[in-house]
């Protein structure tokens, strides 16, 4: 039976050899298809059917070498015209974040102020008087301050700040008015404190040396952050009332007609 090659383009026997060669081999008396014939047949018909293959291979690769160029050029005449952006501008655009304005941090109250304190004096040393004293000089730079009463035993210390968890800047406050004083948290409620003095209490600091140690701790501040807006006196001054009376030194204001509201005529004189 006759069959197609590869190509599907020229018949076949059964034999594997190509029809019209057996044709003209049969016709022939004088030769007859060896082996030989068939082998030296196959082997160029293997080398045409290479040399097909490899034409249709360059046209495929040709072809598509074509249309990519083509495509980058069309590509490349978008964006200069600006029918579309750049792919990779826009990627850029987007993984650049945004500048933030950061806040500023507000500087740490270490200390309270005299003024939001409440302190009791307390005599540690049996010196009558001192307690007093202390009391008013403390009340002088601004404390609240209760009635002085004496403590049960001794202090050893030059002064003893005793406070609560709440009264911890209470404490500071208090404890740098008095040079060598130590903190001592008794765990008592309330933000109250109490100013127990020992027998090496010599006075308190001078005020420009305490001042310093009230201010808030300054706090590091990043850059480029923004301060925290100063607050406002109050709020923008309204237009006062009709038929109010004007202060002396300024103008009346005008009042002005709502919109389509016709001219009154002028005065004839």
């Amino acid at each position: 039976m006759a069959g197609r090659d590869d190509e599907g383009s020229e018949p076949w026997d059964d034999q594997g050899r190509y029809a019209d060669e057996r044709d003209d081999a049969t016709g022939d008396d004088e030769h007859v298809w060896t082996d030989a014939d068939e082998r030296r047949y196959q082997a160029r018909r293997r080398e045409e059917l290479k040399q097909v293959r490899r034409r249709r291979r360059q046209a495929t690769s040709f072809t598509v070498l074509v249309l990519l160029v083509l495509g980058v050029g069309v590509g490349a005449a978008g964006v200069y015209q600006g029918w579309w952006e750049w792919p990779f501008e826009r990627e850029e655009q987007s993984a650049t974040p945004a500048p933030t304005s950061t806040p500023c941090p507000t500087p740490e109250v270490t200390a309270a102020q005299p003024a939001d304190v409440t302190v009791t004096v307390l005599n540690g040393t049996g010196e009558p008087g001192l307690a007093g004293r202390v009391t008013e000089e403390l009340a002088a730079r601004g404390y609240a301050v209760d009635d002085p009463r004496n403590t049960e035993g001794t202090v050893a210390e030059i002064a003893q700040v005793r406070h609560g968890p709440e009264g911890l800047t209470a404490a500071r406050s208090v404890a740098a008015q008095v040079d060598g004083s130590i903190l001592v948290d008794d765990g008592r409620a309330g933000p109250a404190v109490d100013l127990a003095v020992g027998a090496g209490y010599v006075g308190l600091r001078p005020p420009e040396v305490v001042a310093p140690l009230l201010e808030p701790a300054p706090a590091e501040s990043p850059a480029g952050c923004v301060p925290a807006p100063a607050p406002t006196d109050g709020a923008p001054a309204e237009p006062p009332a009709p038929g109010a009376e004007t202060p002396a030194g300024e103008a009346p204001a005008t009042e002005v007609p709502p919109a389509g509201t016709p001219a009154e005529p002028a005065p004839t004189t």
